[in-house]
C-alpha cells in the first residue's frame, strides 16, 4: 500500500481554509458581539479587516460598520430625538403661556 503524502503547500492551504472556516462559521457572533460590545467589535473588525481571505475581510469590515453604528451614529439619532421632543415641549409651554382671546 503506498501513502499519499500532502505537500507544505497544500497542508498551509488546508489550515487557512480551517481558519477561514472558523471565523465565518461565526460571522453572527461577531455581529453580535459587534452590537452589544461595539469596542469589542470595532477592534475584531480591524484585526479580521487585516486578514488575507475575502470572506474574513467582509465579515471584518461588517463588524467595523456595526460598531460604528451602534457607538456613534444611534447615539447621536438617540440625542436629535430627544432634542426634538424638548423643544416641542418648549414650544407647547410657551403656546399655553400666550393669553388667549375670550370674547
Amino acid at each position: 500500500m503506498t501513502v499519499r503524502r500532502t505537500s507544505a503547500i497544500s497542508a498551509s492551504v488546508k489550515a487557512t481554509e480551517t481558519n477561514h472556516n472558523l471565523v465565518t462559521s461565526f460571522r453572527w457572533g461577531w455581529y453580535g458581539l459587534a452590537f452589544f460590545v461595539p469596542f469589542a467589535g470595532i477592534l475584531t473588525g480591524l484585526f479580521l479587516y487585516d486578514q488575507d481571505s475575502r470572506e474574513v475581510r467582509k465579515v471584518g469590515r461588517n463588524c467595523l460598520f456595526i460598531g460604528f453604528l451602534v457607538w456613534v451614529v444611534f447615539p447621536v439619532l438617540i440625542m436629535l430625538v430627544v432634542a426634538v421632543f424638548f423643544a416641542l415641549a418648549a414650544v407647547n409651554w410657551i403656546a399655553d403661556m400666550v393669553p388667549t382671546d375670550s370674547n
